[in-house]
């Protein structure tokens, strides 16, 4: 058995079981990451743990603080705006350029999520609508015909995954915020270009808003 690759091998493991639970909100910030305690939990020695926090730490997910072991980060405000600000310069040049084209072969899974969100929203099953409106984000992504925009994309999406699960504690905010993605799809589906970039442009910046109500100072950062 090659015992330097088993240490690599739990290691990523037990980072990835813990980057979920930060992303999900499982392990909310502030909550203290100790060492013995998850090391006990996954049935796993000290030193792939003490790995996984370090590279927590690089991801900016965790904390180390004297004598407290690690926290889970707060989540910063600054970041936030940053990647919002991001996202509102690239999400509308992408929609605009699925508009241009239409709904076609390319885009089916997209049109496919779309309407299983509908039903969802029918339903009023709050778990199933959030992870829906993750996959149409996905869906709308995957449905691009360029590679670049495509890649910075998914880097920005995943880096805001974490503070979608906040704004998504006020579940009103997912009915409203279906309805704005309705405003983006209808446009795409009309080939109205400059349109679906303007409905994108408002999503966005209503999404931001929604985020910023729900600020918790034990929880976020400046």
């Amino acid at each position: 058995m090659d015992l330097k690759n088993t240490k690599k091998s739990l290691s990523n493991l037990v980072y990835l079981d813990l980057k979920e639970k930060i992303l999900t909100n499982e392990l909310l910030p502030g909550n203290k990451l100790i060492e013995m305690d998850i090391a006990k939990e996954l049935g796993v020695s000290r030193t792939p743990v003490r790995e996984a926090l370090k590279k927590l730490e690089d991801d900016g997910l965790a904390k180390n603080f004297p004598r407290k072991s690690y926290l889970v980060s707060k989540i910063s405000m600054k970041e936030a705006k940053n990647l919002y600000i991001v996202r509102e310069a690239l999400e509308p040049l992408a929609v605009g350029l699925l508009a241009e084209k239409g709904l076609n072969g390319r885009t089916k899974y997209f049109e496919e999520i779309n309407e299983k969100l509908a039903k969802e929203i029918e339903k009023e099953d709050s778990n199933d609508i959030q992870n829906l409106i993750i996959e149409w984000n996905i869906a709308l992504v995957s449905s691009l015909n360029n590679e670049i925009l495509r890649e910075v994309m998914i880097m920005v999406n995943n880096r805001l995954y974490r503070f979608g699960n906040f704004i998504f504690r006020d579940k009103n905010n997912l009915k409203v915020h279906y309805e704005n993605l309705q405003k983006v799809f209808n446009c795409i589906k009309e080939q109205k270009s400059d349109e679906a970039k303007q409905a994108s442009i408002e999503m966005i910046e209503n999404i931001y808003k929604m985020f910023e109500s729900q600020v918790d100072y034990k929880m976020f950062r400046n």
